[in-house]
C-alpha cells in the first residue's frame, strides 16, 4: 500500500514461494502473517497455510472460504485506514501511493464483516505507526461500528483471541492463576461504551505498575 511502486496490490509471491515460506516457518515453530490486500493474494496465502492475513481489504467470498478452510485469521487493522485517509487529506503521499490509498477507502471493514459472518476469526491489530502511537485503542470502536462486533467481542479479539493466534493462550490474554499479570483500568464500563478504553487510567505489566 505505502511502498513506492505502482504495480498494484495483487499477489507478489508465487504459490510455491509462499508454501515454502509457510512450511519452513511452521517447521521452526513460527507463525506466518501475510500482508495482503487483494482477493487472489489473500486466497493464495490462505491455501499456503498462513496463520493470519493482515489487512485483507479486498477479500471476496472465495478468499474468505480459503481462509475458513485453512484456519487463517483476519487482522483487519482498521485504524491503518484512518491513518492513510488522514495522510491523503494532507497530501502526504506520492501519486502512486495516493492512487492505491484511494482504492481502499470505500472498502474499509467490508471484508472483516464478511469474514466474521463466515466464521473466520477476526483479531484486533492496529498497524500502529501508520498513524500516531497512542491511538491504538480507537480500533475497538471500529470493530464495533464497521465489523458488527459487540464491545465484549471486540475486547476478546484483543485479549483471548490475539493470545490464541500467537499460541500464547496459556500465558496471556486473561486474568487467571499462572498468567502474566497484565492489566489496565479505565473509568467507565467498556462493555457499554468501548471508547472508554481510549483513555487508560492504570497500567500493570507482569505484576508491576507502570506510570
Amino acid at each position: 500500500m505505502l511502498s513506492q511502486q505502482a504495480r498494484g496490490l495483487g499477489q507478489h509471491f508465487t504459490d510455491a514461494e509462499m508454501k515454502a515460506i509457510v512450511d519452513t516457518a511452521h517447521g521452526l515453530g513460527l507463525k506466518v502473517a501475510a500482508h495482503a490486500h487483494s482477493a487472489r493474494g489473500i486466497e493464495a496465502a490462505a491455501r499456503a497455510g498462513v496463520d493470519s492475513v493482515e489487512h485483507g481489504t479486498f477479500a471476496d467470498a472465495a478468499a474468505i472460504r480459503a481462509m475458513k478452510a485453512s484456519g487463517s485469521a483476519l487482522v483487519p487493522t482498521l485504524m491503518a485506514y484512518t491513518g492513510i485517509r488522514e495522510g491523503l487529506a494532507k497530501n502526504a503521499f506520492t501519486p502512486q501511493v495516493a492512487d492505491k490509498v484511494r482504492m481502499t477507502l470505500n472498502e474499509v471493514g467490508k471484508a472483516a464483516r464478511a469474514a466474521r459472518a463466515a466464521g473466520v476469526p477476526v483479531i484486533f491489530g492496529t498497524d500502529s505507526a501508520v498513524y500516531e502511537h497512542g491511538r491504538n485503542a480507537q480500533e475497538f470502536i471500529q470493530l464495533v461500528e464497521l465489523v458488527g462486533m459487540t464491545p465484549a467481542e471486540a475486547i476478546a479479539s484483543a485479549t483471548t483471541g490475539a493470545a490464541k493466534l500467537l499460541d500464547l493462550e496459556n500465558q496471556v490474554g486473561r486474568i487467571a492463576p499462572g498468567y502474566s499479570a497484565d492489566l489496565i483500568a479505565v473509568t467507565g464500563d467498556p462493555l457499554q461504551n468501548v471508547r472508554v478504553l481510549e483513555k487508560v487510567d492504570y497500567v500493570m505489566v507482569r505484576g508491576r505498575e507502570v506510570d
